[in-house]
């Protein structure tokens, strides 16, 4: 894989002569990267890292010197395009019922101006729904709107231009015969490792939302599962003008955002093998695809929501996240 540094015109400057290089995609969040090189081949002007089989573009936000008996060396890391909506604030207040995709190209527009980022309108996406947002991060708040749709948001670059766009991993489940199936397991040697992670503890299924003058139950229990309840202080007052129904529904949307911090995860970590099926041509992120674990004889159907690749001398490796994402220590606490 060849990778390029471009300047702050997005202009080329050179081709990079990489000792190592972590390209960490993620479809619900921003992804990152790390990379690190000689001193002598590293340019200052250059501003962003991109390389021509991905869609991704890092922005240079950190850049180390080192110094040690083998030479001179510098570290760079930086968040991928998205990570620029994080640089936004949704405020005023954003508060209403429609497509979803389009909401958040309305706020991009509203919001990302300053940046050059652009928001043209894409492929029919989405479904309607509540969004009701204020003082979030854009970046936060729109990943969490189009995740529960299992869309996923990025920005490209074409030409010299930063394209907002929302799109959806490829259906490859055998469920389906729209397209060609992948399948992740021991089994069929298409990985190498895999590691399942089942995880309930910090599952909430109800929540109890209080707002000026009342409280509203929002009860997401599938089944006759019992109750696992969730506290939330919405802080919500009815606007004057604002109709009952308008009020309860921001309530529960509220409510929702905040149950969706407490899921019961499934996550998948596998470590690729490039035969049978290769990375990029087979399959890519946000992916819905087959996982068994041959452990347990357990088969699921989940998304790839990370895609974590490594070069070093001469090797690339692939690993994948499916499913949710583990929660860190921090976020296990919050249960």
């Amino acid at each position: 894989m060849e990778f390029i540094g471009l300047d702050a015109a997005r202009q080329t400057v050179r081709t990079l002569r990489l000792l190592h290089m972590q390209w960490n995609r993620r479809y619900y969040e921003a992804g990152d990267f790390a990379l690190q090189m000689r001193a002598a081949d590293w340019d200052t002007a250059i501003a962003y890292v991109c390389a021509a089989g991905r869609p991704e573009t890092g922005m240079v936000e950190k850049v180390e010197t080192e110094r040690t008996l083998k030479g001179d060396f510098v570290n760079v890391s930086g968040y991928f395009l998205e990570g620029m909506l994080n640089w936004k604030i949704v405020y005023p207040r954003y508060s209403g019922e429609g497509n979803v995709p389009q909401a958040c190209r309305a706020l991009v527009r509203a919001l990302m101006g300053d940046t050059g980022v652009l928001a043209p309108e894409g492929e029919p996406l989405g479904q309607a729904a509540l969004l009701d947002i204020e003082g979030d991060r854009l970046g936060d708040a729109a990943y969490a709107a189009l995740r529960a749709q299992e869309l996923g948001q990025r920005i490209r670059l074409i030409g010299d231009q930063f394209l907002y766009e929302v799109w959806q991993g490829t259906d490859r489940t055998q469920s389906q015969t729209a397209n060609p199936y992948a399948v992740f397991s021991r089994g069929f040697g298409t990985v190498d490792s895999l590691t399942l992670t089942r995880d309930t503890s910090a599952l909430r299924n109800c929540a109890l939302a209080v707002y000026e003058g009342g409280q509203l139950t929002v009860d997401l229990r599938a089944g006759t599962e019992p109750q696992r309840m969730l506290y939330v202080e919405t802080g919500l007052a009815q606007e004057e003008g604002q109709t009952e129904a308008a009020f309860l529904a921001a309530v529960e949307a509220q409510a929702r955002a905040e149950l969706a911090e407490y899921p019961a995860i499934v996550n998948i970590d596998a470590t690729a093998l490039q035969r049978n099926i290769r990375y990029g041509v087979d399959y890519d992120l946000g992916d819905r695809c087959d996982v068994r674990d041959d452990t347990l004889g357990l088969s699921f159907e989940a998304r790839i929501i990370e895609a974590n690749e490594v070069w070093k001398t001469n090797e690339h490796t692939v690993s994948l996240q499916f499913g949710d994402k583990l929660p860190t220590a921090t976020q296990r606490g919050k249960a």
